[in-house]
C-alpha cells in the first residue's frame, strides 16, 4: 500500500503564497518516491 501525504498550499499573491516551482517539485518528489499526494 502506498503512503498518503497531504500537501497544504496557502496564501495568495506574488510574495505571500506558495511558490509554483517549489510546490511542483515537492509533488514530483513525492510521486517519484512512490507515495500519493493530495493538495
Amino acid at each position: 500500500m502506498k503512503k498518503k501525504i497531504a500537501v497544504v498550499l496557502s496564501g495568495c499573491g506574488v510574495y505571500d503564497g506558495t511558490e509554483i516551482h517549489e510546490a511542483t517539485l515537492t509533488l514530483l518528489a513525492i510521486a517519484q518516491n512512490g507515495a500519493l499526494y493530495q493538495c
